[in-house]
């Protein structure tokens, strides 16, 4: 059982078998591609099947030697949140192909087996982590966003509505409006129909400024304010993250001191109990 389980660990640890599976990661992403074309997928409909099922079915192996890798104590790997990450990308993959909307939309999902090249780069990893530590402080400013949008857009109802109905005429719609206006896409032209009046070639009358003061003051609070906040928390995130990395390396080294003192004392006593031995050989030979 031990050979299993230290075979298990070298194979794991083997970087031929970690780029054969990346390999499988890309192939799988391919395939998933030329299913898209239907001319293509239905004249190589039988080994694309093959080649998916072959796939899936190391990619479970794979999952096993690293259950196995913990040797005694299997539910360790599940500790881990990347191989969990790993553990549901693959089993959505065995879902069973049958004909229904629920299950068409799962099998659909095989793409996320792209994700796992997440796995295979650290610095990928440390991106992701970034984000999810930034969620909790992103929700404030998420919600910050909520409440100026919905200052704005009673605003914009009450003023715009009547001159304006296609983009101010009730509420949902002016939340939609403003959201184009936050991605700077056109805004200009919504604005240009409240500031002016009727424009003909000739003529081009300017009936107020304060439509101007709604758009200007919304972008600078919103696309610039808010997105530093965004931006500023994102980058927070990002330098525990490098720290903790940082310390956990720090640790490691540390361990690997301590292991190499441990082993350097050890071959030290060694030597000197065999200088004992020999002394003591000799004191008999005497």
């Amino acid at each position: 059982m031990n050979t299993v389980f230290s075979t298990s660990q070298k194979i794991i640890g083997n970087k031929a078998f970690n780029g054969f599976i990346f390999f499988l990661i890309l192939l799988s992403a391919v395939i998933i591609g030329i299913e898209t074309y239907p001319g293509i997928s239905s004249k190589q409909r039988l080994l694309l099947l093959l080649l998916d099922k072959v796939i899936i079915l190391i990619f479970v192996v794979e999952i096993g030697l690293k259950i196995l890798s913990y040797e005694k104590k299997p539910w360790r790997f599940f500790l881990d949140p990347w191989n969990v990450f790993d553990f549901i990308i693959v089993g959505v993959c065995l879902i069973p192909a049958v004909d229904t909307h629920f299950f068409a939309v799962l099998r659909i999902l095989r793409i996320l087996r792209i994700l796992r090249m997440i796995t295979f780069f650290p610095k990928l990893r440390l991106l992701i982590g970034t984000l999810l530590k930034s969620i909790p402080s992103m929700g404030y400013i998420i919600l910050l966003i909520v409440i100026l949008f919905y200052v704005y857009a009673i605003v914009g109802v009450f003023v715009f509505g009547s001159t304006d109905p296609t983009h101010f005429g009730d509420l949902h719609h002016t939340l939609v409006t403003l959201f184009k206006v936050l991605t700077l896409e056109g805004w200009t032209d919504i604005m240009n129909t409240h500031i002016y009046g009727p424009v003909s070639k000739d003529n081009m009358q300017i009936i107020s400024f304060w439509p101007f003061l709604y758009f200007a003051s919304f972008i600078v609070i919103g696309a610039m304010i808010i997105m530093n906040l965004f931006i500023g928390v994102i980058m927070s995130s990002m330098q525990e993250s490098q720290n903790e990395l940082t310390q956990e390396i720090q640790e490691l080294k540390s361990q690997d001191t301590n292991s190499e003192e441990l082993y350097s004392k050890i071959i030290t006593k060694l030597d000197e109990l065999r200088n004992e031995i020999q002394t003591l050989r000799k004191r008999q030979d005497g």
